[in-house]
């Protein structure tokens, strides 16, 4: 559940509500919600008690502007509702559908 915010596909850029300071990168989409995805022996939803259970998991990074290379960063695992789209990778038409 995202309640109207635009969908969000890899490679675009995004940030944390609760950390405007950092440009996070969308490395994947996942088909899990946040009470089904495991981070070690808790879920995303246990660590984000103010957004909802339903709510579908996007993975990011946090490149830096030296990076060169984002493979050795670590993946973060978080709600889709507490990330704002930033800057879209792809052009995206008005009519685009809004994911729930």
């Amino acid at each position: 559940m995202t309640n109207g915010q635009p969908q969000l596909h890899v490679g675009d850029h995004v940030h944390d509500k609760e950390d405007d300071d950092a440009t996070l990168l969308v490395t994947a989409v996942s088909p899990k919600t946040a009470a089904e995805y495991a981070v070690g022996d808790k879920t995303v939803a246990d660590y984000n008690e103010d957004y909802p259970q339903d709510d579908r998991v996007i993975e990011v990074r946090y490149p830096q502007r030296t990076t060169q290379d984002i493979d050795h960063l670590d993946d973060y695992a978080f709600p889709r509702s507490r990330l704002e789209l930033e800057t879209p990778l792809h052009d995206r038409d008005d009519e685009e559908e809004v994911s729930d």
